[in-house]
């Protein structure tokens, strides 16, 4: 299922480093948020990761109008919807 977050992380790490490196990769992340489900007592939560992925898709769209307006291009942005 590579719809959850692990899933499409791993894949995106196997292509880049391999195989071998994404398992031992996803092995530390699985550890590191067992540890800290541990540590706070809290349940593990997919909604989390939605978040981080909204937040680095903001952060990637954010440097590349930097980039294009260090190379001098106009960046038309759309108007934010009011009506919601």
């Amino acid at each position: 299922m590579r719809s959850c977050y692990l899933s499409s992380w791993f894949w995106k790490v196997k292509q880049r480093r391999g195989a071998k490196k994404a398992i031992i990769a996803l092995s530390r992340k699985l550890l590191v948020i067992i540890y800290n489900m541990l540590k706070d007592g809290s349940e593990y939560n997919e909604e989390k990761f939605e978040i981080v992925r909204q937040k680095q898709s903001d952060r990637h769209k954010n440097r590349i109008i930097l980039e294009a307006k260090k190379l001098g291009l106009l960046i038309l942005q759309p108007e934010p919807d009011i009506s919601a």
